[in-house]
C-alpha cells in the first residue's frame, strides 16, 4: 500500500520530518499562492531527493473550495492553477465557521460556483485528487451542495476516526465495505498533528496502525497520513508494515 502525507502549515522545522520517511512518498504541501508553494517545495525535496510534491492550495476568506467561496476568489485561484502544471489537491470542503456570512453573501452565486468548479475540475482531472468527507461518495447531499461531483479523478475519503464517535467511525466503514470501485478512492486518515479547527484530537498509534489494517484489507491502495509534522518514531512504528 501507499502511503502519502498532508502538510498543513509547512515550514523549515516540521518539514524536516521528510528525513524519518523511509520510503518514496508524496506530500501534500498546503500553501496560500503558487510562489509560497514553489518556496517550500523546494524545501522539502532538500530533505528527500525522491519526494513528489503537489500543491494544496489554500483560498483566500473561504479557505477550503466550494460553491461557497467568493466567486472571485476562485477565479483567481483557477487562473493560478492553470498557471501550473503540478499536482493538485482540490479540498472540497464548506468555509469555516468562523466565516459563516460567506453562506449568506454566496447563496445567489452557488450555481455559477458550483459551474466554475465542476468546469476546473473536468479539465485538470488527471493530475488532480479531491479532498472529501467521508460521507461524499454516498450523499446525494453532497453533490447538492457541490463537495463531490460525477468526474473521473482520485478521491481520498477524509476518515480522522480520532474526530468521530464509535457510532460515526462504524458507520463510515460501512459505507467503505459497499465501495466497489476502488481504484479511483484513497483514504485519508489521522489526525497525528493539530489541523486548522485547532482541536482535531490525535489518532494514537495503536488505532491508526488498526485503520491502516482495515483500510488494507478492503483493498485500498493508498493512504495519506494527516499530516506529516506530527510523525514520529511511534507513528512510523504503526506504519511499517504497511510500505
Amino acid at each position: 500500500m501507499r502511503l502519502e502525507f498532508y502538510e498543513e502549515f509547512p515550514n523549515k522545522e516540521n518539514l524536516k520530518k521528510l528525513k524519518l520517511i523511509p520510503f518514496p512518498t508524496k506530500l501534500f504541501l498546503a500553501s496560500r499562492s503558487l510562489a509560497d508553494f514553489k518556496k517550500y517545495e523546494k524545501i522539502a525535496k532538500s530533505y528527500k531527493k525522491d519526494l513528489e510534491v503537489a500543491y494544496w492550495p489554500i483560498v483566500p476568506n473561504s479557505y477550503w473550495i466550494s460553491p461557497f467561496s467568493n466567486t472571485q476568489d476562485l477565479v483567481n485561484l483557477f487562473k493560478e492553477l492553470n498557471s501550473t502544471k503540478h499536482t493538485l489537491l482540490i479540498d472540497l470542503e464548506l468555509p469555516l465557521r468562523k466565516n459563516w456570512k460567506l453562506y449568506l453573501k454566496n447563496i445567489f452565486y452557488f450555481r455559477k460556483n458550483r459551474r466554475l468548479i465542476k468546469k476546473f475540475l473536468e479539465q485538470n482531472k488527471a493530475r488532480i485528487t479531491t479532498a472529501e468527507y467521508p460521507f461524499a461518495f454516498v450523499s446525494n447531499f453532497m453533490k447538492l451542495l457541490g463537495l463531490n461531483y460525477k468526474i473521473n479523478y482520485e478521491r481520498s475519503i477524509m476518515w480522522y476516526s480520532s474526530m468521530m464517535s464509535r457510532k460515526v467511525n462504524n458507520l463510515i466503514k460501512k459505507n467503505f465495505q459497499r465501495l466497489k470501485n476502488k481504484e479511483n478512492h484513497s483514504v485519508s486518515l489521522g489526525t497525528t498533528a493539530i489541523g486548522v479547527l485547532g482541536n482535531e484530537p490525535k489518532i494514537s498509534p495503536a488505532q491508526l496502525k488498526e485503520d491502516l489494517e482495515f483500510i488494507n484489507k478492503l483493498g485500498f491502495k493508498k493512504v495519506i497520513i494527516f499530516r506529516l509534522e506530527g510523525i514520529n518514531k511511534e507513528y512510523l512504528n504503526a506504519l511499517k508494515n504497511f510500505f
